[in-house]
């Protein structure tokens, strides 16, 4: 099992917030684990005490049972456990191996931050709890002196693990730290990305394509320059539903999308506006070469072949409507208006052709 593995135990099946949680929970249990291990080496190999070392080292697995919760779909008792084994640890380092003069109780600080950070919204009592908890342990290990430590040090090396401390707590928070705020980024992207697009399509929906486009037109019209619409419905579509259901329906859709997408240039937008009806605005195009296109796709889709059985296909056609910005049409609306008069024009004159509008006053 990689480290990439062992990150993503126990975010299967989970929301895309509670994932980022376990997610974070099993990177600081790692961490954890291993300032534990470096700990347990100095004991060992540095401050010559090999009782303490090994008894460090059964702190350091128990950090790794937090994974091993998460792995079994325990988030909420893994983070418990964490915490637990985190605050007992410290307790053991201040009052048990040495003496508060090393500064291991500051660690305390990580746990209300972590409990408030890790836990759900819902599972107040236990970030209250585990907070609560580690204020009362700081200040217990704080007051109190351990006439009788495991390990004598002198101030200079008290001195050193002091700075130790401090500098993995900065260290831990910084990664903390760190992480949810890529999360928060990638959570905002997918927020944004939701917002603008079309579940089934992937194309950008109606409200994407009336701020984009608008704003498309509005530099069209600020540079003089050409800018056309291409307004596309499905022929029959609602027989196709009604006779075959909405799955073929859908397959449908996407493979329209597909068409529409691959004939498409990237500065052009492509939208699902309606049930059945995409729009294609097309920036520093005329409406001949609007034309060109949409003849293209009009042609492509008439190709198209919706597999139904093993040996029956289903083929669907498109109309199209297409307007042009002109002096009397500097609007999104009226350009949609436009493109789709041509589009009733186009479904009037037997479905599966391309109808432009031509502005008799130009």
């Amino acid at each position: 099992m990689n480290l990439k593995s062992i990150i993503n135990l126990g975010t299967n099946q989970q929301s895309f917030s509670s994932a980022n949680r376990i997610r974070t929970m099993n990177i600081i249990g790692l961490i954890t684990a291993a300032i534990s291990f470096l700990y347990s080496l100095n004991y060992i190999l540095f401050l010559d005490n090999p009782s303490v070392g090994f008894i460090n080292l059964g702190f350091t697995f128990a950090y790794f049972v937090t994974n091993v919760l998460t792995a079994k779909q325990q988030p909420k008792i893994a983070k418990i456990w964490f915490f637990s084994v985190l605050m007992l640890h410290l307790l053991v380092c201040t009052n048990v191996y040495v003496t508060n003069a090393s500064g291991f109780h500051l660690y305390y600080f990580l746990v209300p931050t972590g409990a408030f950070l890790l836990f759900e919204l819902r599972e107040r009592l236990e970030q209250v709890t585990l907070s609560t908890l580690a204020m009362v342990l700081f200040f217990y290990c704080e007051n109190t002196v351990n006439e009788a430590p495991l390990i004598e040090l002198s101030a200079q090396v008290n001195h050193m693990l002091y700075q130790s401390v401090v500098f993995f707590t900065m260290l831990e928070v910084i990664v903390v730290l760190y992480i949810f705020a890529k999360q928060i980024d990638k959570n905002e992207k997918q927020l944004t990305l939701q917002a603008s697009t079309d579940s089934l399509t992937r194309l950008a929906n109606r409200h994407s394509f009336f701020t984009e486009g608008k704003s498309l037109l509005d530099q069209a019209v600020a540079h003089q320059l050409p800018f056309t619409l291409v307004l596309i419905d499905l022929d029959l579509f609602k027989t196709i539903n009604d006779k075959h259901g909405h799955l073929v329906g859908d397959k449908c859709l996407i493979e329209v999308t597909k068409t529409i997408k691959a004939l498409c240039r990237e500065q052009d937008l492509c939208a699902r506006i309606g049930g059945e009806e995409f729009v294609i605005a097309m920036p520093n195009t005329h409406l001949h070469d609007a034309n060109k296109v949409a003849e293209r796709m009009r042609e492509h889709i008439a190709e198209c072949k919706i597999p139904l059985t093993d040996s029956q296909n289903l083929q669907c056609t498109a109309s199209f409507g297409i307007a042009e910005k002109t002096a009397s049409a500097k609007e999104l609306k009226d350009l949609l208006m436009r493109a789709d008069k041509a589009l009733y024009m186009a479904k009037e004159n037997g479905r599966n052709c391309v109808k432009p509008y031509y502005d008799k006053a130009a």
